[in-house]
């Protein structure tokens, strides 16, 4: 026995079509997009540190 819904020859499944359906909003956008943004962030604030760092290697 085939689980779920039987399907007849020639008929056309509508299931496929319904999935692709994307639910894109503005909060989907910036949680997608909210970790690169943090990583930038931390990368900005890190790097005056490491030039610091590199000028006093020098000496």
């Amino acid at each position: 026995m085939v689980m779920g819904q039987q399907i007849r020859p020639g008929q056309v499944t509508a299931f496929p079509a319904t999935a692709v359906t994307p639910a894109f909003d503005i909060t989907t956008l910036l949680t997608s997009i909210m970790p690169l943004v943090m990583l930038i962030l931390v990368f900005s604030m890190l790097k005056p540190m490491f030039a610091g760092m590199s000028e006093m290697a020098k000496d």
